[in-house]
């Protein structure tokens, strides 16, 4: 079966019930590839018995799931401009932990800098507050990302640029996800402590199973610690 049609398929199952989504199997493969990821992230919290519900950029209640297809702030552009209503989710956990999953968003760095995260699971009071406010959420109240590369071919300057970037937002729970395998960029990447996937697609369940469990562990280990 075609990789779109496949993606946009796993997408679906995780959200579950909704009115509407904004990509089709016509969207770029690594637009859907993101959306991939973040079903996955959702995935892992439903193995550790979360609620899940979906929010627009407002914080208000949704069932009209609409993913980014490039970069954009937490928030919407301040009144009286109208923001497009993007979606995250909401993971509600039984011991009361709140947690938001958000695709294609900017996050602060330790430098204070804004960075683009594909996937960003935050603090549920960081993102209200950054909704109210227009701000970043900061790196430090990320739980978990995920760089999404879904190309024909991997080469070593996308390791770099992923270490350059987990300098700034921290390694700790950071993934380098990839729809292929390349070696010597996972050596580089394992070289620096940097946590990767490859070949992470519907059609290596093993490979995802993989990649859902390590979600399912940072997850886990929030929900300790807290």
């Amino acid at each position: 079966m075609p990789i779109r049609p496949t993606l946009l398929a796993e997408i679906s199952g995780a959200l579950g019930t909704f009115s509407s989504l904004n990509v089709t199997a016509s969207n770029d493969p690594w637009d859907l590839y993101e959306g991939y990821t973040f079903a996955l992230v959702l995935q892992a919290a439903r193995r550790l018995d979360a609620a899940i519900s979906f929010e627009d950029i407002l914080g208000n209640p949704t069932t009209n799931i609409i993913f980014r297809t490039s970069p954009t702030t937490i928030h919407g552009p301040r009144p009286p401009r109208l923001p497009v209503l993007y979606s995250h989710a909401v993971l509600r956990f039984p011991r009361g932990q709140e947690l938001e999953v958000h695709q294609g968003i900017y996050v602060s760095g330790k430098s204070g800098l804004p960075h683009e995260c594909d996937v960003a699971v935050i603090h549920r009071a960081e993102g209200r507050a950054c909704r109210n406010n227009f701000a970043h959420p900061r790196c430090s109240k990320m739980v978990l990302a995920a760089e999404c590369k879904f190309c024909s071919a991997l080469g070593i300057p996308l390791a770099r640029g992923f270490i350059g970037l987990t300098s700034d937002l921290g390694n700790q729970d950071r993934f380098f996800v990839t729809n292929h395998e390349y070696l010597n960029l996972e050596r580089l990447l394992t070289h620096h402590s940097r946590a990767w996937a490859h070949k992470t697609v519907p059609s290596e369940p093993i490979e995802v199973n993989r990649l859902r469990s390590r979600f399912e562990t940072a997850l886990k280990e929030y929900l300790t610690r807290t």
